[in-house]
């Protein structure tokens, strides 16, 4: 018996290690794009969106990536919401090829040291 509680103990321990060590180790910003020799910089906020239809009797909903311009540095982007289908995210990997653009993203609820970060990413090669 005392064999059993030791394994359920061990079992319910181990998930709350596994947090304790995610929260010590913050996400860092995701760089893509040109990222030598760049001459301008986006930085975006990753999120979700969700859509929702009512069919009568029931109700479906479809979440999909959603990434959105917090600021940019020498570059202009057109659009300051931009899902993350594949076809959207083809098209910004080839922008900054062609404008020599990086791209820097992070998450939805981030601390001002991550987009401190963030600024410091985009400012290298300037």
């Amino acid at each position: 018996m005392r064999r059993i509680a030791f394994l359920l103990l061990l079992s319910l321990a181990a998930p709350l290690g596994l947090n304790a060590k995610d929260q010590s180790n913050p996400p860092q910003p995701i760089v893509w794009g040109v990222l030598k020799g760049n001459t301008g910089c986006v930085i975006f906020e990753e999120g979700h969106k969700t859509t929702g239809k009512f069919w009568g009797v029931a109700i479906t909903t479809k979440t999909v990536g959603k990434l959105t311009v917090i600021e940019t540095q020498n570059y202009s982007l057109a659009q300051k919401e931009i899902l993350e289908t594949q076809e959207n995210m083809d098209k910004l990997t080839q922008q900054a090829e062609a404008d020599h653009v990086k791209f820097v993203r992070i998450p939805e609820k981030y601390p001002e040291s991550m987009l401190e970060h963030a600024r410091a990413i985009c400012k290298q090669d300037l």
